[in-house]
């Protein structure tokens, strides 16, 4: 009976622990930048946003299928809060025009970067509804984007046996 009692006691525990975890995509606009650090902690990766202040990025991987960017005014207000990992940011990828630098504007920091003789490829976990899959976008030599695909999941999918 004890143990059942304990059991109980650290699982409400738990709850109430991940009960409180911030929802990034809850991030009320005018919120200092000093109550997003509390709330998710310190950002990932920070940049210069070009029209004042900086974009902070939460990167949920490489498991998780979010990054999170907020636009931080020099007032140290959140202006915006945009999910980057979205089917309409995925396929503004165009190989022969984007850059490496571009794709990270568009999608924030990839979970993975590999790198072969002659190119690289960057990869993203996304939910690609109904579906979660893995995004991937290959470079060439010189940060030119040279091709997108998708691999769905299967793992989350359920179906991870082999054929």
């Amino acid at each position: 009976m004890k143990r059942i009692f304990r059991f109980g006691i650290a699982l409400a525990l738990l709850i109430g622990v991940l009960a409180g975890c911030a929802n990034p995509g809850a991030i009320a606009l005018n919120t200092t930048a000093d109550e997003l650090v509390k709330k998710l902690g310190k950002p990932t990766d920070t940049r210069p946003n070009p029209q004042g202040g900086e974009f902070w990025d939460y990167v949920y991987g490489p498991e998780g299928v979010a990054t999170w960017r907020y636009a931080i005014d020099n007032n140290r207000t959140v202006r915006s809060a945009d999910q980057l990992l979205t089917h309409e940011r995925l396929y503004l990828v165009v190989p022969g025009v984007t850059t490496e630098a571009g794709v990270l504007d568009l999608l924030g920091r990839p979970r993975l970067v590999t790198r072969f003789r002659n190119e690289a490829a960057w990869e993203w976990r996304a939910d690609l509804s109904p579906n979660t899959g893995i995004f991937i976008v290959r470079f060439s030599h010189d940060g030119l984007a040279l091709g997108v695909g998708v691999i769905m999941d299967a793992s989350i999918d359920g179906d991870s046996s082999p054929p």
